[in-house]
């Protein structure tokens, strides 16, 4: 099975010039932990929730996303396997991965993509998906 089988084909995305404050709302809004940094069609970073914790909130609320994102940018090909991603984002001590096509954003993979689609773990996929519910307090 190939990451294109499997990945996201609606990405959201932010630019470096966007305040972090609110790409952290959106993505509290979309309760997602990850955004991609685009600037003129062409993939610069990533920005995630644990950037803005790490770097923007410990310093300053009012930076750019291009103060505190993550610059290099790990990704696969939609025509990578998922045992391709899959060993990507184990080496890398990632959740999720950019998927480029031609130098361009054209998807997204979660390490929950890679394992839906395998009956046999179905009950981690669960799992997975129970515990990246956002709690209410």
């Amino acid at each position: 099975m190939n990451v294109k089988d499997v990945m996201s084909r609606e990405v959201v995305t932010c630019n470096p010039q966007d305040y972090v404050n609110e790409v952290a709302d959106q993505m509290r809004t979309l309760d997602i932990g990850c955004l991609p940094v685009v600037s003129n069609k062409k993939l610069v970073g990533m920005i995630t929730d644990r950037d803005i914790v790490t770097r923007a909130v410990a310093r300053d609320v009012r930076s750019k996303v291009e103060d505190v994102m993550t610059k290099s940018v790990i990704s696969v090909s939609p025509d990578d396997t998922t045992t391709d991603a899959s060993a990507v984002m184990a080496r890398n001590q990632v959740r999720r991965l950019p998927v480029m096509e031609d130098g361009l954003l054209v998807g997204f993979v979660s390490l929950a993509d890679l394992a839906f689609p395998f009956p046999h773990v179905q009950e981690i996929s669960n799992a997975m998906e129970s515990i990246s519910e956002p709690r209410s307090f």
